[in-house]
């Protein structure tokens, strides 16, 4: 195990840093992360609008419509703000104007969505389905002004010019060419009854909707993401970084389905890592906060429950991945890894035999076990179903935890006999 260790803290945790660090991936996932207020407001909208309530209900079901109105304003918006975040986050890290690569952006992303017959937005390119295309769109625009400043291809304003225009006679040749390259395209394209939009969605995202959207590359997922918190890495962050894209699809996508009063399609999406592979933190180390306040021997994991548990509440766990420690810990990391991932599986399999209902709200992440579990479904079975993902969590925790505790009681009680010892010495002396 050593071994192993050694070989992630050498090999694998540089490798994993290196490509969160990639820039286009941060800006990517800083992008991404920036729309969660808004998915979280259309979600507060959602559940309004569909109370888990039977009476509830019946009383909003007048105002259904206009509840998720504020729903297709903010998670229905996604691609399209998605084409502004994403632009402005690359822009600036590579010290450019955010603003100015953002707006071009947008209307480069507005130029690439077809229009309807009678000259209305297509709405249905605006949300999650639109949202590759926003992100390669974002990164083209900032790269070919980023090449065409390098060559110096821009128009500079002598100095004494307001920085604010200068900069923008500077994004002009550069605007202008991403602009008729993607009008061009689709122009192309039209002759043949398609689009950018089209044609970046079959090749590109339904691909990796279809893949990041099945069990084995969802757990592959999170064993990446558990594994990187072990050498003390921010696991969820990175892998989030290049996959979040993926999942927020098919959560926008369960929650337009609800709002439209359609079967919601999707077991995988963002809120089931949260709900039931985050129970109490990463790790979901829920149940282990709870045997460390109720049946530890050693007084310092004792200790370590009591300022613990607080925080495993709203999924905060640090005190535990640092405390214990769980990271860097050959014995603790075993089920670490293990415990979300059988969570999680289990949770899959009972919604897809139609056991509990899936998942259409987006809860904010630091939301209470069971509270969340209820909010996002709309259904008691899913609490009584985190419920049990808990005692299953705590099952695979429970050998370990003893083996941890027996050690550290032991070496503890070598310490106060040691203690003991000197003090003994002492009042001989």
């Amino acid at each position: 195990m050593d071994k192993f260790i050694k070989w992630l803290e050498e090999y694998y945790a540089p490798v994993a840093t290196r490509i969160g660090d990639q820039r286009h991936l941060k800006a990517i996932r800083d992008g991404v992360v920036s729309l969660i207020p808004l998915l979280l407001m259309g979600s507060f909208f959602l559940i309004i609008a569909f109370p888990p309530v039977a009476g509830l209900a019946k009383m909003v079901e007048p105002y259904v419509g206009s509840l998720c109105s504020v729903n297709n304003a903010t998670m229905g918006l996604m691609g399209l703000m998605a084409s502004f975040s994403i632009a402005y986050s690359l822009a600036g890290s590579y010290k450019m104007d955010p603003l100015g690569n953002a707006l071009i952006s947008v209307a480069t992303f507005m130029l690439a969505t077809p229009f309807t017959k009678d000259g209305n937005i297509a709405s249905a390119w605006m949300g999650s389905k639109g949202l590759f295309v926003a992100m390669l769109i974002a990164i083209f625009v900032v790269e070919v002004q980023r090449y065409m400043i390098k060559k110096n291809l821009v128009i500079r304003m002598p100095e004494g010019v307001p920085p604010a225009v200068a900069r923008s006679f500077m994004s002009l040749i550069p605007g202008f060419i991403s602009i008729s390259v993607v009008w061009f395209i689709n122009s192309m394209l039209s002759m043949s009854a398609t689009n950018l939009q089209d044609i970046i969605y079959k090749i590109l995202a339904a691909p990796l909707l279809s893949l990041g959207g099945s069990l084995p590359a969802f757990l592959l997922a999170i064993f990446f993401a558990q594994l990187l918190w072990s050498v003390g890495i921010h696991g969820a962050a990175l892998v989030g970084g290049v996959m979040s894209p993926v999942y927020l699809t098919l959560a926008q996508q369960n929650a337009a389905a609800k709002a439209a009063g359609l079967p919601i399609p999707n077991i995988i999406c963002q809120q089931l890592w949260d709900v039931y592979g985050n129970i109490g933190g990463s790790g979901a180390t829920f149940a282990l906060a709870i045997m460390l306040l109720t049946i530890a021997r050693s007084k310092q994991l004792k200790a370590l429950g009591k300022s613990a548990i607080g925080p495993a509440f709203f999924a905060i766990n640090e005190p535990i991945l640092f405390g214990m420690p769980i990271v860097m810990n050959p014995v603790l990391m075993i089920p670490f890894i293990f415990a979300p991932l059988i969570s999680i599986t289990i949770a899959y399999f009972a919604m897809d035999a139609g056991l509990v209902d899936k998942l259409f709200v987006m809860a904010p992440w630091t939301t209470p076990p069971i509270i969340n579990a209820f909010l996002d479904t709309g259904d008691i079975r899913a609490a009584v179903l985190q419920i049990f993902c808990f005692f299953i969590t705590g099952a695979v925790y429970y050998p370990f935890f003893k083996m941890w505790d027996a050690a550290k009681t032991k070496e503890e009680f070598g310490a106060a006999q040691d203690a003991k010892a000197k003090s003994n010495l002492t009042i001989g002396v």
